[in-house]
């Protein structure tokens, strides 16, 4: 999986792509190998490859009506085994989420210049709720809830409702936390006038263009340089590889 910019820091396993599979599977019996290889982020060659373990190992079974018409199908033990792994990928996913509020809790206050008591989110996304729950385990008042996208404002954010930006001087936090990327100008724009009134502003979202070029040609340089430069030696990939 991969973006135009930087490849993702997620990397799937096999036991995930035998789940995403399966998933698939089980809600469209019709699906194509082609299909499956989009939706699960995979080659063609790599899902016949699945296609075939699972049929092998009992999970799968298919009918073929004709040359091109073959419908896939779970079998008691497919259901089962997909069960399996989706509660063992439920289990994972909320120790990274009670990792990722730890780490977030810890990026607030670092930067925070006094002890916070009372904030507000900027943003109401993915990382905001992520800092919204570490907020709450430091027993840090959230205020409130602001985002100036038209399509959030007024709905439900864990129990308040998502107000725009204006109402923020209202709202008299010590801090304002920045939940979303937001480019120089506007951060001016938007919040210049809080800073004047010694509201701190907290990033949690923030890389600059020139952090950003710096990631870019890292990410194009030889295994050698992370070598060289990290003294890694080749010992992430070889555990990485060893585990899946």
């Amino acid at each position: 999986m991969q973006t135009k910019d930087l490849e993702s820091l997620y990397i799937q396993s096999p036991k995930l792509n035998q789940l995403n599979v399966l998933r698939e599977v089980a809600t469209n019996a019709r699906v194509t190998q082609a299909g499956l290889a989009k939706r699960c982020s995979l080659s063609v060659a790599m899902v016949n490859n699945y296609m075939k373990g699972l049929c092998h190992s009992g999970m799968l079974e298919y009918k073929r009506k004709s040359v091109k018409s073959v419908t896939y199908h779970l079998t008691a033990s497919g259901v089962r085994y997909l069960e399996i792994l989706q509660t063992e990928l439920i289990g994972e996913m909320a120790d990274m989420f009670a990792g990722a509020k730890e780490h977030t809790k810890r990026q607030i206050l670092n930067q925070a210049n006094s002890k916070l008591q009372r904030v507000v989110l900027y943003g109401s996304g993915h990382l905001a709720q992520i800092a919204f729950h570490a907020l709450a385990s430091a027993g840090i008042s959230i205020q409130g809830v602001c985002d100036d996208n038209p399509e959030r404002t007024g709905s439900d954010f864990c129990g308040r409702e998502v107000v725009n930006s204006s109402q923020i001087r209202f709202l008299v936090p010590d801090a304002v936390i920045i939940t979303e990327s937001i480019k120089s100008d506007e951060i001016f724009q938007k919040f210049s006038a809080l800073s004047q009134r010694g509201i701190e502003l907290i990033y949690l979202a923030k890389i600059v263009e020139q952090d950003q070029g710096s990631l870019r040609k890292m990410d194009s340089e030889p295994t050698s340089y992370y070598e060289d430069a990290y003294g890694i030696n080749g010992s992430f990939s070889k555990t990485f590889s060893s585990k899946y």
